[in-house]
């Protein structure tokens, strides 16, 4: 019995240490007008392991990511909507230290506009929806409705070629007053990001309905091959296959003139997406991409979108009184 006591002192004094030893760091996210952002996701990258340890901050914009080891650590706020943009700052973590960090955040693409940011009203909204997810009469996962995209809470770092950095760096330096999406052009080279998309599915086709150009995608379910010949396209040729419940988008013949997020792809660029429906309010994304062009690796994003029923995809015309342009860069 005493042997057994010692050693149970042993461990509590083990465990005592340990958390002595923890470090954790915190402090409060604010807007660039200096208020609170409550709700927000913020993250610390471990540099030596990779683990992340996450949290939210709270109604006053307060956060505490505790029980850290020392080392690096990036402290990361993902983009908010088309509100905030991402926040990522390195920092070093003695053990047992409180280190404190406050994140003043910037104005995304709606500059701060009251009420032009629908996306984070609604990720709010149908969030935390559950329930068993529907399946079509042939018996395949339904991914018809609408759908409130989001962001990579934790995007890897594509490793680019020379070219493709310096592009990125270039685009980085002047606020991407370059994008395509200001000239009326399209955004993406596949559907992601704080949008709403609508998915409308049938045994051969599931057709995607989007607030920005060129407003629609198709993959082909029926069976079919890409073609030998593709004439470059911003969405290229898209056709997709079941493996179990998970549907697996392959996408090729892109032209090389979109932008995945501020990296630029050649014609090589290759997408290959995989949507799973855990339950009925949310729908599983990953993306790999890969582009021997630009990249020296294949890179994968993921993220989960949010079902929004009442929610509907409106018409969408851009080039009317377009002054985006004559704008960008200049916020």
């Amino acid at each position: 019995m005493r042997t057994i006591t010692i050693v149970a002192c042993l461990l509590a004094g083990v465990h005592v240490l340990a958390q002595q030893r923890d470090a954790a760091i915190l402090g409060a996210v604010t807007d660039p007008d200096g208020h609170g952002v409550a709700s927000a996701s913020i993250q610390a990258r471990n540099g030596e392991t990779g683990r992340v340890y996450a949290g939210s901050t709270s109604a006053s914009g307060t956060y505490t990511l505790g029980g850290l080891p020392a080392g690096t650590y990036a402290l990361v706020v993902p983009a908010i909507g088309f509100t905030f943009d991402r926040f990522e700052v390195k920092t070093v973590v003695a053990p047992a230290q409180r280190l404190r960090v406050d994140v003043r955040l910037q104005w995304g693409s709606n500059l701060g506009t009251p009420g032009d940011d629908q996306s984070t009203f609604n990720i709010r909204k149908y969030g935390t929806q559950r329930g068993v997810a529907p399946r079509t009469r042939d018996g395949r996962p339904d991914f018809s409705g609408v759908w409130i995209g989001n962001n990579d809470p934790n995007p890897g770092e594509p490793a680019m070629l020379p070219w493709a950095e310096a592009v990125t760096k270039g685009r980085m330096a002047n606020a991407a007053r370059d994008h395509p999406s200001g000239f009326c052009l399209p955004r993406f080279a596949f559907p992601g990001g704080s949008l709403a998309f609508e998915f409308v599915q049938t045994p051969t086709r599931l057709v995607a309905i989007f607030e920005t150009a060129p407003t629609y995608r198709k993959v082909y379910l029926d069976g079919r091959i890409h073609p030998k010949d593709l004439n470059p396209s911003w969405m290229g040729h898209s056709i997709g296959r079941w493996q179990g419940d998970t549907l697996v988008i392959d996408t090729v013949g892109f032209n090389d003139k979109s932008w995945i997020g501020l990296s630029p792809h050649t014609e090589m660029l290759h997408v290959t997406e995989r949507y799973r429906r855990p339950d009925k309010g949310h729908l599983e994304v990953n993306v790999t991409i890969e582009d021997p062009g630009a990249y020296l690796t294949p890179w994968t994003q993921r993220s989960t979108w949010d079902f929004a029923p009442e929610e509907d995809v409106l018409e969408y015309i851009c080039t009317e009184n377009n002054k985006a342009a004559q704008h960008l860069g200049g916020r």
